[in-house]
């Protein structure tokens, strides 16, 4: 029987769920290797994409976090040409900002590098 507390102890793992279906679709998508960062602090982006000339961050969010500070703290270092997010909001692009649905992520970088 799935109880309230079996269902919170599933929810801790969520990110970690959505982190490996990301992995598994971008592999799937010919990425090739698969590359993260991480900041002296506390800052992680989940993964770093060659795309041609360029290397592509994209934050995976399990929920529909608005937050941004790791892929901030990123260009902040490396100054990409975009930053990416994927997650449970639609597709949308705002300036340098892209975001994708989690189903759509074996589109990534593709749609940011042609943005």
């Amino acid at each position: 029987m799935l109880t309230f507390a079996t269902f919170i102890d599933i929810q801790e793992y969520n990110g970690a769920f959505v982190e490996n279906y990301a992995a598994q679709e971008l592999l799937a998508a010919g990425n090739g290797e698969l590359h993260y960062w991480t900041s002296p602090g506390h800052a992680e982006v989940d993964f770093v994409i060659a795309s041609g000339e360029s290397i592509l961050p994209l934050e995976v969010k399990a929920g529909a976090s608005r937050e941004k500070r790791s892929l901030r703290v990123y260009s902040e270092k490396f100054k990409p040409a975009a930053l990416s997010r994927a997650g449970a909001r639609n597709f949308k692009r705002d300036g340098d900002f892209c975001n994708y649905p989690i189903y759509a992520v074996s589109l990534f970088p593709g749609l940011t590098a042609r943005s």
